[in-house]
């Protein structure tokens, strides 16, 4: 799927759950928001595969650039892959998932607030500030890892 096509799907999506609240009546509250995936799902489904590219993004070896986006859809994909990480901190917030409002709540937001510096990073196309705001991303992801999962390093 090119650019154009995954941008005419978003703004069809768009369109869609905009006009999906016009059945309802005047003063009606809205559904809550609703956990369907646990954390664990959430990591699996969302987290880590996106991580993973943005990881994977930019390589160095000794000192030479061995790997980094290219064309105009790397870039959009990279930047669509950050923007699945930043909209997951926030699903992490949510209750059950939310494990408490502590250092849960912080390491959430610093993920989002992370990914969407990538997000915005991939769309100025510069590739060291991938790097290094992948960097603050991943270490906002291990420090959660560090406190959240037992058998983390």
């Amino acid at each position: 799927m090119n650019r154009t096509s995954r941008s005419l799907t978003f703004m069809t999506i768009g369109v869609a759950l905009a006009f999906s609240d016009c059945g309802r009546s005047a003063g009606q509250s809205p559904e809550p928001f609703r956990a369907v995936a646990s954390v664990d799902e959430v990591m699996d489904g969302i987290i880590i595969p996106s991580s993973q590219v943005i990881f994977d993004a930019v390589v160095y070896s000794n000192g030479e650039l061995i790997q980094a986006p290219k064309t105009d859809d790397d870039w959009f994909g990279l930047r669509l892959h950050a923007l699945a990480v930043a909209e997951a901190g926030n699903l992490l917030l949510m209750p059950p998932r939310a494990k408490d409002s502590g250092d849960w709540s912080k390491f959430s937001r610093e993920l989002t607030d992370a990914a969407a510096d990538v997000a915005r990073a991939a769309e100025a196309k510069d590739i060291e500030r991938v790097l290094k705001t992948g960097g603050t991303m991943y270490t906002a992801c291990t420090g959660c890892h560090e406190k959240y999962i037992e058998d983390a390093p």
